[in-house]
């Protein structure tokens, strides 16, 4: 009886497959102010029958699960338990897939800088000299874009005395 239940359990086992879903981002609703939207990056394995020849499916059904939870759920382990039994179940209910196990391999939030931020960080950088800070950041990006500077010379490495010696020329 133990071998009979052993070789179920096997072919059971050798019937599954895995999928690796490697840094999955999607854009999602947060709480914390209005209609604000981050950017989430998720690593999954993905466990059961047939989810190699479904990737497709099993990647609709990830992106409409997913897009239904707001960021700050995903974070809790509460919220990341509701999402795997979510998605298993709107998969098998959606495209008839049988997920069999979903494992969070990652779970990050990106952030991206914004626009301010980078603006201050260019005007604390002290690259812009006097002359160009009064001009405004767009024209200072309008000329370089144009190339209103000036070109870039050629270097006559015959007119540099120590070229080369640093490789053993005389």
């Amino acid at each position: 009886m133990k071998k009979i239940f052993l070789v179920t359990i096997l072919a059971l086992f050798a019937n599954a497959e895995v999928l690796n879903i490697e840094n999955f981002e999607s854009d999602l609703y947060s709480r914390d102010k209005s209609n604000s939207i981050q950017k989430i990056n998720v690593s999954l394995r993905v466990g059961g029958r047939d989810v190699i020849d479904s990737e497709a499916y099993v990647l609709d059904a990830l992106n409409v699960v997913i897009g239904s939870f707001y960021i700050e759920d995903l974070l809790t382990s509460l919220g990341k338990e509701k999402f795997k039994e979510t998605l298993i179940k709107y998969a098998a209910k959606k495209h008839s897939i049988d997920l069999d196990e979903i494992l969070i391999m990652s779970l990050k939030v990106v952030r991206e800088p914004k626009i301010d931020e980078l603006i201050q960080a260019l005007k604390d950088s002290k690259t812009v000299t006097s002359k160009e800070s009064d001009k405004s950041q767009k024209e200072q990006v309008e000329e370089i874009l144009k190339g209103v500077k000036a070109p870039l010379k050629p270097l006559d490495l015959n007119k540099i005395d120590d070229f080369g010696k640093d490789f053993g020329e005389q």
